[in-house]
Parts: structure tokens; C-alpha cells; sequence
């Protein structure tokens, strides 16, 4: 389940004999500053000894500079270096409560800053003091806590979270002390608050993800899991992650379960909410712009409503971005093995003709059930609505303000979410389940709409990734069908604006983008008897050759290989694919991609096999065409007109 990296913040309404609040937030004012001015290893230094000083002061005041920098890629990589963790870790462990909820807090700051940073954390053996901590919190369900012993809950539980999402040795850990046990205890809505139910929810999903033994312990709650979910006073976050819950306690005997109604009811009343009307209404609402060097600190400043409601909406856009994750998984867990298409690849190139182009049209690869509730529901409508973006006037006002850049960036992600759900419920259910051939193109034509957009930073070209994936699942789930093609009607501007995208320097978007036009090209090839598509199909037909001859990425290239092969891979093309003289290009490629491969063979890893297995294709295929009669006279004439240049330039 993604993780969304929360912003520390100082100690909220506690006693400061020694100005420690104001000392932390001058620090943090003036840190990146010196950064700047000392380097990362000066600051380093000073956060170092403040951690190890006898005065708890120091120590706090140590996790808290070094919370507010782990975002900076420097000073972050300068800790690792410094072993941070070692002298961090044993914090959890002190006597002075507030040193043990600054360590916590510090500590589950630098485990957001990704997969590298927690293994350094679990080399520099931050579990030992972590599992110690873990242990204190056994029995504590049944005890009243206070809020700044909820705080360290929370943190504690969020960064064993974040390390088991990453280690083994961590789970190996949580299975062997029974942690299930003491994080189930916080559970209970009505004594404890959301932010610690969501942590030890979000805990739970991670422990029951391919870990058979917390999923067994697990079962006898399962009650207590639907309660959750029925909950009337409970958040939506809340019972999504209770979903993610349930769907990895359950795996795929979760359609058949009883609790399957109440989950899927549970994902869509989240996916209905309107968040982009909301986040555009707060928008409306919010400070355009922040005091320079104004910082939000808690117990010193209260919180506005704006910024309440914006917290709000912030919870609503995660619950939905974990919702879709839910539909993605569930989606794929009865998904067809590739090794039958795999091994369809390696066969002859003429037994292609005997291949049913329509095989998948038709079929459903996910359970009935599943299959069932997204027709109901209307998921797949609902999707496209939260895939919306929002206006750009709300986006310029978001840029204005810390708390508005971070719904913008939430809102972001959620389109992006919704355009890869989206793809993969479109790979794995029928046609008639996605609505029909209308409707599908009706969304096909908004997907070539966001693809064929300027990129103007890197979430623009995350955005445009997600949508083209999610085009090229509906290209392919068209150009199936045969009512399809009076759908399209391509101008060479339509097709122009598709090359253009291919133009990214990401290679995902050029491969989604060379499945896209190759699928188009296969649909024009049925009709050969219409000019128009003769025409598309030459076009784009050169361009794949072009593209498996230029492209910098093997990958890329391999693919536009695989879709020439798809093609032409039936007789009756024969004739335009003499006509455009794709056997001597082709001829020409094949010792260029055997060149390139052998150079590039430790850098392709496991691209290798899919690139060779093109290789060994386009060998077969060119054999295969070559003996074709129609290819083979026109090749016989290319030959000979060549033998002729050279003779005459030979006499001259």
C-alpha cells in the first residue's frame, strides 16, 4: 500500500523552561541556510552531538533539526553515512518520554524517504530498539494514554510500517514477538483517535501481505474488520485501509467471503465522493499565498478552519487513491498466466493465421464476482470521474501555499491512479463488461486527449504514462472487435499528434505509444479494401520499421518488432508489405539489433530475454516472408537493380 510522507511537527502544548520551541523553530528557519553556507557534513556534526548530549534538551532538540532535514538529499545521505541510526535508535529506549517521541518521530521521517534509507536503517540495526519500544505498547489497550504517548504510538507504528514494507527481517520479527497482537489492541475507535487507528490499520495491511502467519492470526477478527466498515462515525480512510486489510488477510478467497458486499460498497461510496469540486471549493477559500518565513508550528499557532477542512479533503483524496488499489488487485488476482502467450511468440509464423484474433474479447480473467460488482456499481464510470483534473486556475492557486501544493500533488496522484486502475480493469474484463465499443472509444478518445498534452514537469509525465497505459489497454480491447474500425477514423493530424508523444525521452510512454499505433495499423490491415486504411497502414507500418531501427531503448525497439510481426503475420498483407520494401529493411535491421544487443547485454538485465526473443522472431519472420511469392519476386527485382547500380558504377 503507498505511503504518503507526513510533515513533522514540534511538540503540541507542552511546558518550554528552556525555550525549546523557539530554539527548534529558529533552527529549522535558518537550516537550510546553512546548509547552504556550512555543507551538510558541518550540520551533521552539530545534530550528531546534540543526539549523543547528556541534556534531554539536546537530544530533543537533535531529532527535531534532523526531522526537518530529511528531505534534503544531502544532508539525509550524510546521516546515513554517519550511522545516524545507531545513535537515534537507542532513544527510543530513553528515560525522558519526550527524547523517546522526538527519536520516534525523526526516525519514521527518514523511513519515508524510500526503500534505500530503510535498508540502511535495518543494517544500522534500528529493529532491536525498535521491537523493545514495540513491547512497552503491550497492555496499553486496555489503559488510558495520553496524547503525547498517542503521539509515539503513532510514529512508532508508522516507521515498523514503513521497514516492513521493505525488510523480511522485520516481518521475520513482528510474526516471532506477536506484535498482531498489540497493534489490534488500537483498533477501537471509541478510545482511541483516527491518526492511530489508521496507523495500526495501515500496519496490519502490510503484516497480512504475502505473510501467511498473521493472516491466519488474523481470521477470528474478521468480525471486528466488517464492524469497521459499517461503522457510521468512522472515516473513509479508515475503512478503505480496513479493506486493504481484509483483501491481504483474505486473498482470493475475498469474493466469496461475506464481508466481499460490504468491501465493494465500502470502495465505491469513497470513489463517489467529489474531490475535485471539494479541493477547487477550499481552493476558493484559502489564503492565496504565505508570510514569507511563516511556519506552521503546533501549540503555537491554531488551526484555521480552511486548514481543517483541507486536511479533510487531503484524507478523502488518499482513502480513494487506496480504494483504487483495492479495484487494481482485485482485478488481477485471477489473472491469465502469460506463459501461454509467451510461448504462442516462439511458434511459427505461418500457424499465425490459425490463432483467433478475438480470443480475449469476449472473456472475462476476473472473478465472476468481481466482474459482477464492477458492472453494478458502475466502478469503471466512477473511475473516469475521479480521473478529472482539476481546472488550471485551481491549480495555479494551489501553487500559492504549502498546504495547497500538497492537495495538488495529492490530486495528482489520484488521476494518475485512477488512468493505471483503469488500464487494468480494461486488460481484464470484456468488452461488453466495460460498457461496450462506444462507450470504450467515448474514453479512448479523452485518454488521446490527456496523452497527446505538453509535458511540463515530471508529474505531467507521470501523468501522461498512466494514460497512455490506460490508452493502449483500450486500443488493444478495441482493435479486437470487429465494429470497432467505424469508430476510428484517423487523419494523418490525428496520427501526427500520436507520433509526437513518442517523442518522450521516457521510454514507457514511447512503448505504450508503439502498442498503441501498432494495434491501430493491425486494425487497418483487415481492410485493406478501403484506401484510407492502405494509407494508415503504410504509415505507420514505416514508422515501426524506423522505430526498431532508431529507437535508443532495445525494449522499445523489441516492441515495435512484435507489432510488426502481429501485422503482417497473415497472407493477404503480402502485397503493401512488397510494396513498401519492409523485407529489405528488415533484412537490414536484423545484423544492426544483433550488434546492439551483444553490446548492451549487462545493462539490458531482464529486458534481455523479451529483446533476444525478438531477435530470434524477426530471423523466423524474414525467412518466413522471403519465401513468399510476392515478397520474394520484388525482393529478387531489389536484388537485382542493386547488382545493376553497381555494375554501371563499376564502367563509369
Amino acid at each position: 500500500m503507498g505511503k504518503s510522507r507526513k510533515s513533522r511537527k514540534v511538540l503540541k502544548s507542552r511546558d518550554d523552561p528552556v525555550g525549546l520551541d523557539a530554539a527548534i523553530l529558529e533552527l529549522e528557519n535558518g537550516m537550510e541556510k546553512e546548509v547552504d553556507n556550512c555543507g551538510d557534513n558541518s550540520i551533521m556534526h552539530k545534530i550528531m552531538a546534540q543526539l549523543q548530549s547528556v541534556n534531554p534538551e539536546d537530544r530533543i532538540c537533535g531529532c527535531h533539526s534532523l526531522s526537518s532535514l530529511t528531505s534534503i538529499q544531502g544532508v539525509r545521505e550524510e546521516a546515513m553515512q554517519m550511522k545516524v541510526a545507531r545513535i537515534c535508535g537507542p532513544l527510543l529506549q530513553d528515560k525522558d518520554q519526550l527524547v523517546v517521541q522526538a527519536a520516534a518521530g525523526c526516525l519514521h521521517n527518514l523511513s519515508c524517504e524510500g526503500g534505500e534509507v530503510v535498508e540502511q536503517l535495518v543494517e544500522q540495526d534500528i529493529l532491536t530498539p525498535l521491537a523493545s519500544l514495540m513491547e512497552q505498547f503491550r497492555g496499553l489497550g486496555s489503559e488510558v494514554v495520553e496524547e503525547r504517548k498517542m503521539r509515539t504510538l503513532v510514529d512508532s507504528l508508522g516507521l515498523m510500517w514503513n521497514i516492513m514494507e521493505q525488510s523480511q527481517t522485520a516481518t521475520n520479527i513482528f510474526n516471532r514477538q506477536n506484535m498482531i497482537d498489540t497493534v489490534l489492541q488500537f483498533l477501537d475507535t471509541n478510545r482511541f483517535p483516527p491518526s492511530l487507528v489508521l496507523s495500526s490499520l495501515s500496519l496490519l495491511a502490510t503484516a497480512c501481505d504475502n505473510n501467511t502467519p498473521a493472516q491466519h492470526k488474523m481470521i477470528p477478527h474478521t468480525r471486528m474488520l466488517s464492524d469497521l466498515l459499517q461503522s457510521e462515525v468512522t472515516s473513509h480512510h479508515i475503512k478503505v485501509t480496513t479493506g486493504v486489510v481484509m483483501m491481504n488477510m483474505l486473498g482470493s478467497q475475498l469474493c466469496d467471503s461475506q464481508a466481499f458486499p460490504l468491501l465493494i460498497s465500502t470502495v465505491s461510496d469513497c470513489l463517489l465522493l467529489d474531490t475535485r469540486q471539494t479541493v477547487s471549493d477550499w481552493s476558493s477559500s484559502s489564503p492565496l499565498e504565505e508570510e514569507e518565513g511563516e511556519m506552521e508550528v503546533e501549540g503555537l499557532k491554531e488551526a484555521t478552519k480552511e486548514d481543517k477542512v483541507g486536511e479533510e479533503c487531503k484524507d478523502i483524496i488518499r482513502a480513494q487513491i487506496a480504494a483504487l488499489e483495492i479495484i487494481t488487485n482485485l482485478a488481477s488476482q485471477e489473472e491469465c498466466d502469460d506463459s501461454l502467450e509467451n510461448d504462442s511468440d516462439a511458434s511459427d509464423f505461418d500457424e499465425m493465421a490459425e490463432e483467433d484474433p478475438n480470443s480475449s474479447l469476449h472473456v472475462s480473467t476476473v472473478n465472476p464476482a468481481m466482474a459482477e460488482v464492477v458492472m453494478s456499481h458502475q466502478l469503471a464510470r466512477t473511475i473516469l470521474l475521479r480521473a478529472n483534473d482539476l481546472p488550471s486556475n485551481v491549480k495555479q492557486i494551489l501553487s500559492s501555499s504549502k498546504q495547497g501544493r500538497s492537495l495538488l500533488n495529492l490530486s495528482q496522484q489520484l488521476v494518475i491512479r485512477c488512468f493505471l486502475c483503469l488500464s487494468n480493469l480494461t486488460d481484464s474484463l470484456s468488452l461488453a463488461q466495460l460498457g461496450g465499443c462506444d462507450s470504450l472509444h467515448h474514453t479512448w478518445t479523452g485518454l488521446g486527449r490527456i496523452c497527446c498534452q505538453k509535458e511540463d514537469s515530471l508529474m505531467d509525465s507521470q501523468l501522461v504514462e498512466a494514460a497512455t497505459s490506460a490508452m493502449r489497454s483500450s486500443t488493444a480491447k478495441l482493435c479486437q472487435d470487429a465494429s470497432a474500425y467505424n469508430l476510428f477514423s484517423l487523419g494523418p493530424s490525428d496520427l501526427d499528434q500520436l507520433l509526437a508523444v513518442y517523442s518522450s525521452p521516457q521510454a514507457t510512454i514511447r512503448t505504450n505509444i508503439v502498442n498503441i499505433l501498432g494495434d491501430l495499423a493491425s486494425l487497418a490491415a483487415k481492410h485493406l479494401d478501403d484506401p484510407a486504411s492502405c494509407q494508415v497502414l503504410s504509415t505507420l507500418s514505416l514508422w515501426l520499421v524506423d522505430t526498431a531501427a532508431k529507437d535508443v531503448d532495445l525494449r522499445v525497439a523489441a516492441e515495435a518488432l512484435d507489432k510488426l510481426f502481429d501485422i503482417f503475420g497473415e497472407d493477404d498483407t503480402d502485397r503493401i508489405f512488397a510494396e513498401l520494401k519492409l523485407l529489405q529493411k528488415l533484412n537490414i535491421i536484423l545484423p544492426e539489433l544483433k550488434s546492439r544487443i551483444g553490446q548492451s547485454k549487462q545493462s539490458l538485465k531482464e529486458d534481455l530475454p523479451i529483446v533476444n526473443m525478438a531477435k530470434a522472431n524477426l530471423q523466423r519472420f524474414v525467412k518466413y516472408k522471403g519465401k513468399r511469392p510476392i515478397i520474394a519476386g520484388n525482393n529478387l527485382m531489389f536484388r537485382w537493380d542493386n547488382k545493376l547500380c553497381i555494375l554501371i558504377c563499376r564502367k563509369n
